[in-house]
């Protein structure tokens, strides 16, 4: 890590485990009854920070009951808030969370259990199978770029203060995870992944400042984007806002496709995915000239991010053990990028955008 960004682990640690919050069913029932006139059953979702239940009403309908963690500004909260209000004002054509309002109108509450406070808010369900529930073809990532990129276009122009707030997995603060470095005991893997921040840091942050920015999601992950039921080949709806950042937008780009692994073929879904986005908004040379880097970076931070919070909250951590399954293919899939090298990677995706 830099000399410049000492105290990573100990500020995000108080976010990991501290202020995580725990309320219990009771508390979120007394909050739907009263603040939104809603009743039914409750069923607790896996979480990285926050608190979230899905809540299927009486009458039948389904929505998210999500507890922001007490460490989170409230202004990051309203963030989050605004920005799914813009997508819905944009008019979007992806179908994204929707805010609702409580009784009385405002978009978000708090809850309390007598030893503070959290502010806490309802989205509505968006119906779909989880990308990472179905084997992806090319036609299904094309349309995973399409939709990142219309996505980001109702983006364009929304401001907010906290825009760029602080967050670990934000890639422009990349090169801080050398910080964390230490939680990886495999020297080889250790290793692999610090070649990536080094390159990162040589290749990508002076180019930085000059690339286009906007507020983008920032985690474009599996379990974040929804297919269409009764379409296979297209995405249903994107969700899970709580890592949006004004950021390059090629990181969007580069953020999504480093979950599209083929070990055997790294630009076998990459290379659509990223003609999908380009055929809605043009990626510029220089874009895509460093996509190799900021998919291996956003290897690298999976990988460094993992097994740092494995050594804080213990193998038994529900979110912990809901990411060991993939950590594997993480790895593996670095390895075989690192293995094909920066040019072939780059050419095959310039040719499947006809460059």
């Amino acid at each position: 890590m830099s000399r410049n960004n000492q105290g990573t682990e100990k500020r995000e640690s108080s976010i990991e485990i501290a202020s995580r919050p725990q309320f219990s069913a009771a508390d979120v029932r007394s909050v739907l009854q009263e603040q939104y006139d809603l009743d039914g059953e409750l069923r607790a979702l896996v979480s990285e920070r926050d608190q979230n239940f899905r809540v299927k009403n009486n009458d039948g309908r389904c929505y998210v009951f999500k507890i922001a963690n007490a460490a989170e500004p409230e202004d990051v909260t309203d963030f989050q808030i605004q920005t799914l209000l813009h997508i819905e004002n944009a008019g979007c054509p992806v179908a994204t969370p929707r805010i609702i309002r409580t009784v009385a109108g405002a978009v978000a509450t708090k809850i309390g259990d007598g030893s503070g406070e959290c502010v806490c808010r309802i989205v509505s369900y968006v119906p779909g199978i989880p990308f990472s529930t179905v084997e992806p073809n090319a036609r299904l990532a094309a349309d995973l770029g399409a939709s990142a990129a219309a996505l980001d276009n109702s983006l364009l122009g929304f401001e907010h203060d906290a825009d760029q707030h602080l967050l670990l997995w934000h890639m422009q603060r990349a090169t801080e995870l050398r910080d964390l470095l230490a939680n990886i005991a495999n020297i080889d893997l250790r290793n692999m992944v610090g070649t990536c921040l080094d390159d990162f840091e040589r290749n990508v942050l002076p180019m930085h400042s000059s690339l286009r920015s906007q507020v983008i999601h920032g985690d474009l992950n599996p379990d974040n984007v929804l297919v269409a039921q009764t379409c296979p080949d297209s995405i249903a709806g994107v969700i899970d806002f709580g890592d949006i950042v004004h950021g390059p937008m090629i990181f969007e780009v580069a953020i999504a496709a480093s979950y599209l692994r083929v070990k055997e073929d790294p630009p076998a879904l990459i290379a659509p995915f990223v003609a999908g986005f380009d055929k809605v908004t043009t990626l510029e040379a220089v874009e895509l000239e460093l996509l190799f880097d900021l998919v291996r970076t956003r290897l690298a931070a999976s990988i460094t991010i993992e097994h740092w919070r494995r050594a804080i909250r213990g193998e038994n951590d529900p979110y912990v053990q809901a990411y060991l399954q993939s950590e594997r293919s993480v790895e593996h899939f670095l390895a075989c990028l690192d293995s094909m090298t920066r040019r072939p990677f780059t050419d095959s995706i310039l040719q499947a955008c006809r460059r």
